[in-house]
Formats: C-alpha cells, sequence, structure tokens
C-alpha cells in the first residue's frame, strides 16, 4: 500500500519589463510492503523558488533568483528494506539549502528558461546537532577527545559561493 500527497503551484507576473516567476513544490510519501510491519517514506519534498527579472533585451533579462529546499519529517536508514528508527539521516531543516544568485535569464519562448548566474551564494542549514556533529550534508563536523567524548559541537550552517545554472 502507497500513498503519496502532492502539491504543485506557480504564480507568474510580467508587466512592462519586469517579471516574476513563483512556483512551490510540496511532496509527501509512505509505502507498507508485505509483511515488513513497518512503512517506509518514499518522498519528502519542500521546494520555493522566486524568480525575478528585467528585461535587458528581447529575450534576455538580468535577474535574481531565490530557492529555498528541506523536507517535512524525519529520514532514517533503510536495512533490508525496514527502516531503522535508531539511525536518523536527515530531518524538518536538516538539511535545508538556501540560495540566492545573481545572473541573466535566457527566454527565448514562453515555455523555455535558462538562467545563468556566475554570483551565487548558497546556504546548507543542519537544525539538528546529533547531524551536524556527525558533518552530515557537508557541514564541520563535532571535535572529539581521544576517549571520544564530544569537546566541540559540529556547524550547523556552512557558506558556499560559486555559479549557478537553470533550465
Amino acid at each position: 500500500v502507497s500513498g503519496t500527497v502532492l502539491v504543485s503551484g506557480f504564480a507568474k507576473y510580467a508587466k512592462g519589463r519586469a517579471t516574476w516567476d513563483n512556483s512551490i513544490d510540496l511532496a509527501y510519501g509512505l509505502l507498507r510492503q508485505g509483511n515488513s510491519g513497518g512503512v517506509l517514506k518514499t518522498d519528502d519534498k519542500i521546494d520555493f523558488s522566486s524568480k525575478y527579472g528585467y528585461k535587458a533585451s528581447k529575450k534576455w533579462y538580468y535577474s535574481a533568483l531565490l530557492n529555498f529546499r528541506s523536507q517535512f519529517a524525519p529520514g532514517y536508514n533503510i536495512v533490508n528494506g525496514v527502516q531503522d528508527e535508531d539511525q536518523l539521516i536527515s530531518d524538518f531543516l536538516a538539511p535545508a539549502y538556501g540560495l540566492l544568485a545573481l545572473g541573466m535569464d535566457f527566454k527565448p519562448n514562453k515555455k523555455f528558461t535558462a538562467f545563468i548566474s556566475p554570483i551565487t551564494y548558497k546556504l546548507t542549514v543542519v537544525g539538528n546537532q546529533d547531524l551536524a556533529d556527525a558533518g552530515a550534508f557537508g557541514v564541520e563536523g563535532a571535535e572529539f577527545n581521544d576517549l571520544g567524548e564530544k569537546i566541540a559541537d559540529g556547524e550547523n550552517l556552512r557558506s558556499e559561493i560559486g555559479g549557478y545554472l537553470k533550465m
């Protein structure tokens, strides 16, 4: 038995030389298979994106993009088809990704867009301290002494700068 709830929406605005495109995708799914006795998470997504553009020429726009991604519920390691609730691998805001990008948007028609950003800031958030201590999702993990005792918490944030392409 399987079930998934998916909500997908968008809003677009255009006036004069300005455009503003927004989208949101929310999904959550569960599966119970055979006599395993457990329920497995099959889908879990929060994805919001907003892009503002100002027309530079017929098909090009100066643009800024904001994106947020995370999930709703804890995720666990799956061993032999069974969810091991002692092995948390993700959670709400663990991870969460925020993205801010500045660049150009190529829109040759109403069905296609290519956003090119040479200047992009990405923030990774790990809101669960156990996952942060483990160094999950690229954050700096906790420091331990020779006896295995934690002497410094793991980082909850990771910042990155680079380029970005979305088509």
